[in-house]
């Protein structure tokens, strides 16, 4: 049987990867290169304790988490190149005393559901070799929380699809998904006309253009710098002014993320990036002569409640599988594991029916 996967980000590859194993054949349709789009933007958490979820999202999320190191050592061992998952922790630093009280808050609602989550004082953030400003009052630490290179998991996911027998096609801009009889039946792209018996639309920030569902892009800048020796930093600190993410046995360090509902608008702005060197320096001064490496942005991939679109379309045979917006990275195993269980054995999971694109369209009666 032969499936089109329309864009190449983390969860269309991790989609075809997925379904190549079941002896699919998949072609892969990307407009750029695959991976270099959001998810190479991305800074790698999977962090849904730290981000603050709730309910079900929270479930589906954890779940997603929890399938990381599995995942990751699946394909490290399938392509050889190490991904470099990195079991750090989060702490979320505290500016004030209502960022404290909302800690307090977080941590009662996530110990009470048996998720490990720990307050800190001040001291106890300074004893772990975390040289927090003065402005840091206290905060939280969530040990479960964890990251992965999100750029080593790309490059190792492209390595999978272009060693295995997944058809990639760069460079190939999708015109038009063609529907028949309300079934689906071919892409049209500037590359030519492609035929398949599913088609899953994973395209991102960009799946909006393609179909009638509500995802819109997000602009995120990002930039990164070195410390002096290696490991200096040794937690993410993730607070409302900036997040900080320590790359694994490096002193490469990745700084985020602006939120700018600002269309596809390309490019670093002065603000974006003085409002990323503001957020550091109010929460790590002693970074303040360090060398800025990168700096970066992509587009996130939102939606109206701010959770991802997964599962069947209005159309036969045409899938959903995006509206990640900051959690791309992490929800990518979960994802693919679903999409390949409805595709492969018509198995819908109570988590599609919760993310099916028609929550946001009134229904008549």
């Amino acid at each position: 049987m032969k499936g089109i996967i329309v864009g190449g980000g983390i969860i269309g590859l991790s989609i075809a990867r997925e379904l190549n194993k079941l002896g699919y054949e998949i072609t892969i349709l990307e407009k750029n290169l695959l991976g270099r789009g959001a998810s190479w933007a991305a800074g790698g958490m999977l962090a849904p304790q730290a981000e603050g979820l709730t309910g079900d999202f929270l479930n589906f999320s954890v779940e997603s988490r929890e399938m990381y190191k599995e995942f990751v050592q699946q394909i490290e061992k399938e392509t050889g190149y190490e991904v470099s998952y990195y079991e750090c922790g989060i702490v979320c630093p505290a500016f004030s005393e209502k960022e404290m009280e909302n800690l307090f808050k977080r941590v009662d609602y996530y110990n009470k559901l048996g998720l490990e989550s720990k307050i800190l004082t001040r001291q106890e953030i300074l004893d772990m070799g975390i040289k927090i400003s003065n402005f840091v009052i206290g905060g939280a630490f969530f040990p479960h929380d964890k990251q992965v290179d999100n750029r080593k998991l790309v490059v190792s996911l492209v390595k999978y699809a272009k060693n295995s027998n997944i058809t990639v096609k760069e460079l190939t801009e999708v015109k038009f998904i063609e529907v028949n009889n309300g079934i689906f039946q071919r892409v049209v792209t500037n590359n030519g006309t492609f035929e398949a018996d599913f088609c899953v639309l994973a395209a991102g920030a960009w799946s909006g253009e393609l179909e009638p569902i509500k995802v819109f892009p997000i602009k995120g800048q990002m930039l990164s710098f070195k410390t002096k020796i290696k490991n200096e930093i040794s937690k993410i600190l993730y607070s409302s002014r900036a997040y900080i993410i320590p790359r694994k046995d490096s002193n490469l360090v990745v700084v985020g993320a602006t939120q700018e509902n600002v269309f596809f608008k390309e490019g670093n702005t002065v603000s974006g990036i003085f409002l990323l060197l503001k957020g550091l320096l109010e929460t790590l001064p002693s970074t303040k002569d360090y060398e800025i490496t990168e700096t970066w942005y992509g587009f996130r991939p939102a939606t109206p409640d701010g959770l991802p679109i997964l599962g069947k379309s209005e159309i036969k045979n045409l899938y959903y599988a995006t509206g990640h917006y900051r959690n791309g990275i992490l929800l990518a195993p979960i994802t693919a594991k679903l999409i390949t269980q409805l595709i492969h054995k018509g198995e819908e999971s109570p988590y599609l029916k919760m993310f099916d694109f028609s929550r946001f369209y009134i229904k008549e009666e």
